[in-house]
């Protein structure tokens, strides 16, 4: 398997799943202000692959930057918050290392719940995989339970890919010119049911996007928010995700991953 494709299976939202924190968003304010767009670029502009000054094609603005991921190393910073009238209800913090050089990589996931429908979430996970294999931990408050070691990997859905392809399609977009790449800025749906939302949030409205493309047609950050409704309240939903350490990062097998096989190989043999 390539090593890309170990980093997809884990599977941009650069850029879901994401969340109100200043340490990840860009200029929009955690309550969803808005971006005016600066103007269009000229004629003679050269954009990324699938922007031009007419449009945007979604489809190849993804591919572009699933091939520019494969191409290097880097860490996928995300963060997801819904909140309510009380103030937050819950919030998902990933972190993702991809060291493709090595066919490896690693990361955590962590909830924090103050109040939704779902109940409360699992503890924190770590995991660790690699061309062949994939272990993974969960930490809980008395110790920390050793979850298993595999040749699936459990977390491919958690990156940004299928997250931004769907959010850039559903979102009317214009292009802001900037110094190194371009801006996309998003104002309204016009596809709402194509926006990834968390579970039992519907009628997604009041949108703002912002994502930042380089000139070789990565992205590197993004930001959305929206309200929807959850049974009768309007909340809000915010995500952001960035790209960072592009090109050194690197990714060190954990210690705890022989004590997972150890463990796994023992459940086996019962």
């Amino acid at each position: 398997m390539a090593c890309y494709r170990l980093a997809r299976t884990v599977a941009l939202a650069v850029l879901l799943s994401l969340a109100g924190c200043g340490g990840l968003g860009g200029s929009d304010s955690a309550d969803g202000g808005t971006v005016t767009p600066a103007p269009v670029p000229t004629d003679g502009a050269q954009y990324p692959p699938g922007i031009g000054k007419d449009g945007v094609a979604a489809d190849v603005v993804a591919e572009t930057h699933e091939r520019r991921m494969n191409e290097t190393n880097y860490t996928f910073v995300s963060r997801q918050r819904v909140a309510g009238p009380n103030g937050t209800m819950w919030v998902t913090n990933r972190t993702r290392r991809i060291a493709n050089d090595e066919g490896a990589y690693a990361g955590r996931i962590d909830h924090r719940v103050e109040e939704f429908p779902l109940g409360r979430f699992a503890a924190p996970i770590e995991y660790w995989g690699n061309e062949s294999v994939y272990a993974s931990r969960r930490i809980l408050s008395e110790r920390t339970q050793f979850h298993g070691w595999s040749r699936t990997d459990q977390t491919d859905d958690l990156t940004s890919l299928p997250l931004i392809e769907r959010t850039l399609a559903a979102t009317e977009l214009s292009v802001v010119d900037r110094p190194d790449g371009v801006r996309l800025v998003g104002r309204s749906l016009r596809e709402p049911d194509r926006l990834p939302s968390p579970p039992y949030l519907t009628d997604p409205r009041n949108v703002s996007l912002t994502v930042r493309v380089t000139d070789e047609g990565m992205i590197t950050r993004w930001r959305l928010a929206y309200d929807a409704t959850l049974t009768n309240r309007t909340v809000r939903v915010t995500r952001e995700a960035r790209l960072t350490a592009i090109g050194s990062t690197t990714v060190r097998r954990p210690d705890w991953v022989d004590r997972a096989r150890a463990e796994t190989l023992a459940r086996q043999g019962e």
